[in-house]
């Protein structure tokens, strides 16, 4: 894996890809503000959802890192998963994001295909 950090906010899904990082070695770092100096140092944004639906606290991420033509992963846990993985593969590689921003919904966590993706990931 490329990433040497991922941000998560203190969410419940935060909670789980913070543990997934550790997992891998990644640094995870509790990210609380928008406005913080600390979103410069964030090279990408990692957006989890499903068929496409994107919450009001997603879309007002998506706005910030276009305004700062930051690199942007969209991962529907409904489609193909080892599609998605290899997107991302090839997101990281083009990219070369080394910190990354997950955020997602609460209700993504009890999505089987959250557990079944990160594993995915794991193997790459």
């Amino acid at each position: 894996m490329k990433i040497t950090q991922l941000y998560f906010e203190d969410t419940a899904f935060g909670k789980e890809m913070s543990s997934w990082a550790e997992s891998m070695g990644i640094e995870a770092i509790k990210y609380d503000s928008k406005n913080d100096v600390e979103l410069e140092q964030i090279e990408g944004l990692l957006l989890f959802h499903e068929n496409h639906a994107i919450g009001k606290s997603q879309s007002e991420w998506l706005s910030i890192f276009e305004g700062k033509q930051r690199g942007i992963s969209k991962i529907d846990l409904n489609g193909t998963l080892s599609v998605a993985a290899s997107n991302f593969s090839l997101w990281l590689d083009r990219n070369r994001c080394k910190s990354v921003l997950a955020i997602g919904s609460e209700e993504l966590v009890k999505n089987v295909n959250m557990e079944r993706f990160l594993n995915e990931l794991k193997k790459s």
